[in-house]
C-alpha cells in the first residue's frame, strides 16, 4: 500500500509542478501587461496634456497680440475675431453668425468681396478696407489673408493692422512730391523764357564786337576783345541755364540711332585739344576695343562728354585728362580722368543738384540728367587737390558687341 501512495504522490507532484509554473508565467505576463498599458497611457495622457497646454499658450498669444487676427470661411462668414478684432469691429463678442461684410464699410464691401475671392482663388490676397473701428470712427485696416485647412473645413486666417495714419503720410509726401514737382517745373520754362529773351540781344553785342574790332585802333582792340570774351561767357551760361531748364522740364527728346562709341567720344574731345595744349595740359583718348557699335543719341553723348572732358581740362594745371571707353554686352562705359584740383568733400553731395546747388556751373547737373535721360548712371570718385574720375555707364541698346569679341565668337563657331 506504501508502495501505491508513494506512486501516486509522485504522480500529483509531476502533474502539478508544470501547471504552477504555467500559472505564474501567464500571471507574470497579465502583470507585465497591465503595466505596460498604464505606461502607454500615462504617456498618452501627459502628450494630450502637453497639446492642450500649448494650444492654450498659442490661443493667449493670439487672444492678446496687438494686430487683428480674424478665422473666417471664405466668404466672410463664421467670423472668429481676437481682442484687437473685436475692438477693431466694434463687436461685444465674437460670434459664428457675424460676418466679415457686416463690419466693413459700405463704401469697401466691393474691395472685400474681390479681396475674399483672390485668396480663395489664389490662397492669398492683400487689400486695404476700412472697418467701423471701436468709437464709430473708421479705422482703416491693411489686410493680409491667406487659405488655411482647420479641422477639415476651409478657413481664411486674416491679419490686419490699422495704417490710417502711415497712409495720410504717405498722401502727404506724395502731395508734397508732386507739389515740389510741379514748382520745379514752372520754374524750369520760367527761366527758359528768360534765357531766350537774354540770349537774343547778347547774341547782338557779341556780333557787333566783332565788328567793332575792325574799327578800333590797337590800343583799344584789348577792350574790345574782353567784351567779345565776357559775352561769350555769359552765352555759354544761358546755353546752359536754358540745357538744364528744358532737362528739368522733361522737354528733351532723344533720338537713338546707331553710332561707334569710340569715333563719338574723338568727335567730342576734338574741340577741345586746342584748349588742351594752350593750357599745357594732356588729352588722351584710351578706348578698350578699335570700335564699339551701340544704340544711343550722339548729341546727348557728345553733351555730357563736352562737359566732363572741358570740367576736366578746366580745373587741370599739371598732368593730364584721359577719357577711357569700355564695354560688355550689356553696357558701354566712358571714364574720364584727370589729375587736377579735385573737388571737396562737402561739395561732392551737391554736384548734381543744378539751380539748387550754392556757387559752380552746371555742367555736371545737365550730364546727370542727360545720362539719367538715355537710361545710365554716372558717378563721381575725387579727392581735394588728387584729381578726379567721373564715371558714365549707357545701355548699349539693340547692338552688337566690340568687334574683337565678335571675331573671336566667329573662329570658335
Amino acid at each position: 500500500m506504501f508502495g501505491l501512495v508513494s506512486v501516486g504522490m509522485l504522480v500529483a507532484l509531476a502533474v502539478s509542478v508544470p501547471l504552477a509554473v504555467g500559472l505564474g508565467v501567464g500571471l507574470g505576463l497579465a502583470i507585465g501587461a497591465a503595466a505596460a498599458a498604464a505606461v502607454v497611457r500615462g504617456r498618452l495622457e501627459r502628450e494630450h496634456a502637453s497639446v492642450v497646454a500649448s494650444e492654450a499658450r498659442y490661443r493667449r498669444l493670439v487672444e492678446h497680440a496687438p494686430d487683428v487676427v480674424l478665422v473666417h470661411d471664405p466668404d466672410g462668414s463664421g467670423l472668429w475675431t481676437n481682442r484687437a478684432g473685436q475692438a477693431a469691429l466694434s463687436l461685444a463678442t465674437p460670434s459664428p453668425s457675424l460676418s466679415l461684410l457686416d463690419a466693413v464699410a459700405v463704401a469697401d464691401r466691393a474691395t472685400l468681396r474681390t479681396h475674399l475671392t483672390k485668396a480663395a482663388t489664389a490662397g492669398r490676397a492683400r487689400a486695404d478696407v476700412r472697418v467701423s473701428g471701436p468709437s464709430g470712427a473708421p479705422v482703416l485696416l491693411d489686410l493680409v489673408s491667406e487659405t488655411i485647412e482647420v479641422d477639415g473645413r476651409r478657413r481664411v486666417l486674416s491679419v490686419g493692422r490699422d495704417v490710417g495714419e502711415r497712409r495720410a503720410r504717405e498722401r502727404a509726401l506724395a502731395e508734397a512730391r508732386d507739389h515740389a514737382e510741379e514748382a520745379a517745373r514752372v520754374r524750369s520754362q520760367y527761366l527758359a523764357s528768360l534765357s531766350h529773351e537774354i540770349r537774343t540781344p547778347l547774341t547782338s553785342v557779341v556780333g557787333f564786337t566783332e565788328i567793332l574790332r575792325e574799327e578800333v585802333d590797337e590800343a583799344q582792340r584789348g577792350l574790345v576783345d574782353a567784351i567779345a570774351a565776357g559775352g561769350q561767357r555769359l552765352l555759354a551760361t544761358l546755353d546752359s541755364v536754358l540745357d538744364l531748364a528744358t532737362l528739368d522740364a522733361r522737354r528733351e527728346t532723344l533720338r537713338p540711332a546707331s553710332l561707334d562709341v569710340v569715333d563719338a567720344v574723338e568727335a567730342a574731345v576734338a574741340p577741345l585739344r586746342h584748349y588742351a595744349e594752350d593750357k599745357g595740359v594732356a588729352l588722351d583718348v584710351e578706348p578698350a576695343y578699335d570700335e564699339i557699335p551701340a544704340t544711343l543719341d550722339a548729341n546727348a553723348l557728345g553733351r555730357v562728354l563736352a562737359h566732363l572732358v572741358g570740367n576736366g581740362v578746366r580745373y587741370t594745371e599739371k598732368g593730364g585728362v584721359t577719357v577711357e571707353i569700355d564695354a560688355d554686352a550689356k553696357d558701354v562705359s566712358v571714364r574720364v580722368i584727370d589729375t587736377g584740383i579735385g573737388i571737396p568733400e562737402d561739395a561732392q553731395r551737391t554736384l548734381f543738384q543744378g539751380f539748387e546747388r550754392p556757387g559752380g556751373g552746371f555742367g555736371l547737373a545737365i550730364s546727370e540728367r542727360l545720362v539719367r535721360l538715355m537710361g545710365g548712371t554716372i558717378s563721381v570718385e575725387s579727392r581735394w587737390r588728387s584729381g578726379t574720375a567721373v564715371t558714365v555707364v549707357l545701355p548699349r541698346g539693340e547692338t552688337a558687341r566690340p568687334a574683337e569679341v565678335q571675331d573671336l565668337e566667329e573662329i570658335e563657331a
